[in-house]
Parts: structure tokens; C-alpha cells; sequence
């Protein structure tokens, strides 16, 4: 049986403002601590250089509307843990080459979330550019398609505002 390990370190706000934006961007059902750690860890393997996920931490921003957490707490399980005693190796060998001399913890989860949020964004992006379509070409099964592709990659975005809107009108009729 497979035992989970715990992952426990202090957190700031940039923690909490990548947290908040990961939870906008990512449209899997868990959205635990726990499963979006597990989802950065796997996603960190394919990270060619570490340097760029840095330079991406220099311009995070923090948002207000994030709530802040003071303990980042999330369970994993041996395979993640294989998984991140590699990706930790090359973070650390990689920025090693920046002046680094240590790879603390903190560091290390900001690091993972970043490159997540990069990954979240180009799979939007992806989905966005791959769907282009012509009105007349939309019956009711494309509309239903396109309708779960807004909700699963964009909940938070105006149009679905919009729609919520009109069906609140139509079915009060």
C-alpha cells in the first residue's frame, strides 16, 4: 500500500497569488492542494531550463483578490516523490548556474507553480486556436461543445456572465 508523504513548509503571498491563479486556469475536477501539487510535480518533468521558469517569478504581480495563507500543506504519494526528488535535482543544477547555491523549499513549490501556470496557459491557448469556427457551421451539439469548452477553460470569463444571464431570463418567462 502506498503511503503519502507531507509536504509542509511557511508560504507568502506570491504562493497564495499563484495558488489563486492556478484555481482560475486549471479545469480539473480536484482542485485540492494536494492534486494540483501532484499536477505540477508531473508537469515540472519536461522543464528544459529552470532559468526561465525564474524569470517568470520576477514579474509575478500580487493579486488582492487572492486569499492569503500563511502554511502550504499538501499530501503526495511515492510516485510524485520520485518524480520530485528528480525535478528538484535539475531545478537546483540548472539555477546552480544563476548563483544559486540552495534550493529551499518555498522556492522550490514557487518554482513549480510557476512553470504551471505556464503550462495551464498554452493548454488554453492551445484549445483557443485549435477551435475556430464559422456561425453557420454551429448547430446545438457544437454550441453544447463550445459551451463546456468556455466553462472548463474560462469559468470566470464575461461571455459566460452573459449566458448565465440570459438563461436566468429565459427560464423566468
Amino acid at each position: 500500500m502506498e503511503k503519502d508523504k507531507l509536504f509542509n513548509i511557511k508560504s507568502n503571498w506570491k504562493h497564495s497569488t499563484q495558488e489563486y491563479l492556478i484555481k482560475k486556469l486549471d479545469a480539473s475536477q480536484d482542485m485540492s492542494r494536494s492534486a494540483v501539487f501532484e499536477r505540477a510535480v508531473k508537469v515540472a518533468v519536461n522543464v528544459k531550463d529552470w532559468n526561465l521558469i525564474q524569470k517568470l517569478l520576477s514579474g509575478l504581480e500580487k493579486n488582492e483578490e487572492a486569499p492569503v495563507f500563511t502554511n502550504f500543506q499538501a499530501k503526495y504519494g511515492e510516485e510524485t516523490e520520485e518524480i520530485l526528488i528528480d525535478v528538484r535535482d535539475k531545478m537546483l543544477e540548472d539555477l546552480k548556474k544563476s548563483g544559486l547555491k540552495v534550493l529551499q523549499s518555498q522556492y522550490m513549490v514557487l518554482l513549480l507553480q510557476a512553470n504551471y501556470i505556464k503550462k495551464l496557459k498554452e493548454e488554453k491557448l492551445s484549445i483557443i486556436s485549435e477551435t475556430q469556427v464559422d456561425e453557420e457551421n454551429v448547430d446545438m451539439p457544437e454550441m453544447v461543445k463550445i459551451f463546456c469548452d468556455m466553462m472548463l477553460t474560462d469559468k470566470d470569463c464575461q461571455e459566460i456572465k452573459t449566458i448565465k444571464k440570459i438563461l436566468v431570463e429565459w427560464r423566468n418567462k
